[in-house]
């Protein structure tokens, strides 16, 4: 039998859920059986739930315009977060059911996130900035 245990990382940071998202972002992470899903369940599971008055205005949240850096690869991506229905990479609308989009959400510009994929290989993403969605 191989165990496979997860690389020492930082702590991790604070993760925040808007109140009127967080029941959307349940479902999805619940009926999605894809490795992107279940890091959403966990980070959901993780979460500061706030109300729109005590909410930061810079976390990423659905129809958020985010941009971020690709620890891994060095490279830097900007895309709007999107649920799995109008996900279009070719349009720069990533799902957060996908691991990249699971792991921005709930981010403040700063933060780290880093995880280890199916296979074990690393990621990990830092968000450099956040901004409402582009018409």
């Amino acid at each position: 039998m191989t165990i496979q245990s997860k690389p020492k990382t930082a702590a991790l940071p604070p993760v925040y859920v808007a109140e009127a998202d967080y029941e959307r972002l349940s479902d999805l992470a619940r009926v999605f059986h894809t490795p992107g899903a279940e890091l959403l369940a966990d980070e959901l599971a993780r979460a500061i739930v706030v109300g729109p008055r005590k909410a930061p205005r810079d976390f990423v949240r659905l129809g958020s315009r985010v941009t971020w850096r690709d620890e891994t690869s060095g490279r830097t991506h900007t895309a709007e977060i999107v649920g799995p229905d109008t996900a279009d990479i070719d349009r720069d609308r990533l799902s957060v059911i996908s691991p990249v989009g699971a792991a921005l959400i709930g981010l403040r510009p700063g933060a780290t996130l880093a995880w280890a994929m199916p296979d074990g290989r690393p990621r990990a993403v830092r968000v450099e900035s956040v901004g409402a969605a582009v018409g």
